[in-house]
């Protein structure tokens, strides 16, 4: 048995990941910890555990998180499943436009998204309920459970259906054409060999899904307040932004339970992606076979991937279009349009256009930051870089995905904000908030594009003689690229529509769009609300769409010049450098 040759000791990039890796953790820990340090010290914060116990309804609204929240991941992961595979799969997709369809909805804020439904499907305005009223049909109601979850299920699909199809993208189909072969169905082929074979990233994208939903603010708060359905998130924000003075210590307490919760799922997602059953991409070349549909079944695919896009985005953003040239909302198609709100948005004083061009400018950064942060902290972790610590960085820099958002803010404010550092109402510091807040997402996505690199040829580049920053540089992060240019576009969306963040660290001198937002719905300004809607959608989708673009050119490259350069070798051994032979 040939030996392997021995990996190439620490060096700068070895160096450079540790240090960048455990300032993440500083940034995270150090607020939180003054934090509780105040929580258990502070004579105002004790009992809080027991005020908590006493609060009216909590039982309610523990269930009533866990019933919409689950449900609307369980949905979001079969939903993204199924669009991934008819999209990288079968002959369904419809070119550029199919690969921008499910993640339609990363281009319209979720507040935004959440009150164009509003616009549609409000019991009594809606412009949807509008048109079946006059047909003498039933009305929908947006303000129920059914409501609440596809909202909720429309934000978390593109969280795991990037996630999945960056794995199939990359994934050779060698096993599903045996499966094909003995006789398998393609429905058969999908649920029994490829779902299986890219575990990890439907895995992974479930708990981003989860997490998102989780952290999801402006859905609850637009749509379940209105409902009557108490959310957690909703409660933990009212405690500490619209209660005088702030209930920290509950909130605290509250967000601690939802961190056990979520620490325990991604253990249980560690120990099964450690079991390394999927597949990884080897060294080989395969081809890229189409599933071809059936007529009939080409044409349902295609009217699913069309109409999940027209319920997740088309709509709600042409009810905001619609409601934005218009001076008032009354739920009726008016015919006589005005280009007020959109010369308020712009005019002289207005804060909007400021908030547009620093919202873009954080996104851009904070999307940069975190992305090549969770491949430093992925390789410091699990990657060749591996050393002892790994599981306490990791734990860590995912720790403010189980945490409120408000809580992460109320407790870097308090560190940062004040005297010595000075930070509060700057720009730099909700550029830290954003990459401490969506290190999580991040991190997951880099990990999910990182496992299905197998370790044959990082294995072959130190061979070579290569050190380790030339072969994460040179060999892992192109393989991954599709999977980290997704967690990219995901956290830019995110920081882009911010609310929680944004209405608590930004300032009327540096404003962003959460804060302007933040302050429209307060004054209860639909019409001027859909505009600025609209405008952070088309410049969400400018940028979104320019980043799929890119991370596309080179798989229209080789789907149009077969087989593909560089592909999975299936081999369903686990990561760890296996032959897949």
């Amino acid at each position: 048995m040939t030996r392997r040759p021995p990996r190439p000791g620490a060096g700068l990039f070895d160096r450079t990941a540790a240090t960048l890796s455990w300032v993440a953790v500083l940034l995270i820990l150090v607020p939180l910890a003054v934090v509780f340090v105040r929580l258990f010290g502070d004579e105002s914060y004790r009992g809080s555990l027991g005020r908590v116990l006493a609060l009216p309804g909590l039982g309610r609204t523990l269930l009533n998180t866990v019933a919409v929240i689950g449900a609307s991941t369980v949905l979001a992961v079969v939903v993204a499943c199924l669009l991934a595979w008819l999209n990288e799969r079968t002959n369904a997709r419809l070119g550029f436009l199919t690969d921008v369809l499910p993640v339609m909805p990363m281009l319209v804020p979720s507040i935004a998204g959440a009150i164009g439904w509003v616009l549609l499907a409000a019991p009594t305005a809606g412009f949807v309920n509008v048109v079946l009223r006059g047909a003498h049909l039933p009305v929908l109601n947006i303000f129920s459970w059914p409501g609440l979850i596809f909202v909720y299920t429309i934000y978390l699909v593109p969280q795991v259906y990037l996630t999945v199809a960056a794995a199939l993208r990359t994934l050779d189909p060698g096993l599903e054409e045996a499966a094909r072969i003995s006789g398998a169905g393609p429905f058969r082929t999908l649920r029994t060999v490829t779902l299986p074979a890219v575990k990890p990233a439907v895995l992974s994208g479930a708990l981003l899904a989860l997490v998102y939903g989780i952290a999801l603010f402006s859905v609850p708060l637009i749509i379940g307040t209105q409902a009557r359905i108490d959310i957690l998130t909703v409660q933990v924000v009212r405690m500490l932004a619209f209660t005088f003075p702030p209930r920290t210590g509950e909130a605290l307490i509250l967000s601690l339970l939802v961190a056990v919760v979520l620490a325990l799922l991604w253990w249980i997602n560690a120990r099964i992606v450690r079991r390394g059953h999927f597949a990884t991409i080897g060294g080989r070349h395969a081809a890229r076979p189409t599933i071809v549909l059936r007529p009939v079944s080409l044409v349902i695919a295609r009217i699913a991937l069309l109409g999940f896009v027209l319920l997740a985005a088309v709509l709600p953003l042409l009810a905001l279009i619609l409601v934005s040239f218009q001076g008032f909302w009354s739920g009726r198609f008016v015919t006589v349009f005005t280009v007020r709100n959109y010369r308020t948005m712009f005019g002289a004083g207005s804060q909007t256009l400021n908030g547009l061009l620093n919202s873009l400018v954080l996104g851009l950064a904070a999307a940069t930051v975190t992305i090549l942060l969770a491949v430093l902290i992925w390789y410091r972790v699990t990657g060749p870089g591996a050393r002892r610590g790994g599981r306490f960085i990791d734990g860590v820099t995912k720790l403010p995905g189980a945490l409120s958002h408000m809580v992460i803010c109320v407790a870097l404010l308090a560190v940062l904000g004040g005297p010595p550092v000075g930070l509060s109402g700057t720009l730099t510091l909700l550029v830290i908030a954003y990459v401490v807040l969506y290190l999580p997402q991040a991190s997951v996505s880099a990990q999910s594009a990182n496992q299905m690199v197998g370790g044959e040829l990082s294995e072959a580049s130190w061979i070579s003689g290569r050190g380790r920053g030339a072969t994460v540089r040179k060999i892992v992060v192109p393989l991954a690229r599709p999977g980290l240019v997704s967690g990219w576009t995901f956290v830019f969306v995110l920081v882009a529509g911010d609310i929680t963040a944004s209405s608590l660290l930004a300032s009327p001198s540096n404003p962003v769009v959460g804060f302007v937002i933040t302050t429209l719905f307060q004054n209860g300004t639909y019409p001027l609300l859909a505009a600025l809607g609209a405008v952070i959608s088309v410049v969400s989708s400018v940028v979104v769409l320019t980043a799929l673009s890119l991370a596309n050119r080179r798989r229209r490259y080789e789907r149009a010049d077969q087989p593909a350069s560089s592909s999975a070798a299936v081999g369903g051994r686990s990561a760890a450098g296996r032959e897949a032979s």
